[in-house]
């Protein structure tokens, strides 16, 4: 062989090698699949009580940002205990983003309540801040 043929294998060998770590190194943890960007729960924010009666009031929300997924559900959740969930009573207010309002009906007299906001997609549950309010004697 001649001593230019191994100079022509040894440029090309080189330039392999540096061309692949180039390729590994830009395909490292950087590389992110788009499916799995945006995938979180909606974000919600709770409206003030109002009209706050013996045994009901109205609030409602706004669904600011879908999280990269339908919202499904929205609506206000409430209890007695200070952090309601969507496993204690609720309204369905409708689907999607934007503003909502909630009729909370049969309530106790004399109680103090603590609602807040909730929107769902495929990704989780999101709640507004909670609000306390009491219903009238």
């Amino acid at each position: 062989m001649s001593v230019q043929f191994i100079k022509v294998v040894q440029i090309i060998v080189f330039n392999i090698l540096i061309y692949g770590l180039f390729f590994a190194i830009s395909c490292g943890e950087e590389d992110h699949n788009t499916d799995n960007l945006n995938k979180n729960a909606p974000t919600v924010l709770t409206s003030e009580v109002r009209e706050i009666t013996q045994n009901s009031a109205i609030s409602g929300g706004l669904v600011t940002d879908d999280g990269g997924a339908d919202v499904t559900s929205r609506g206000i959740c409430w209890a007695t205990n200070i952090n309601p969930t969507i496993e204690n009573s609720i309204t369905q207010d409708g689907m999607g983003i934007g503003n909502f309002t909630s009729s909370i009906d049969n309530l106790e007299p004399n109680t103090t309540y603590f609602l807040r906001a909730y929107a769902i997609n495929n990704w989780g549950i999101g709640y507004g801040k909670v609000i306390s309010f009491n219903t009238q004697d």
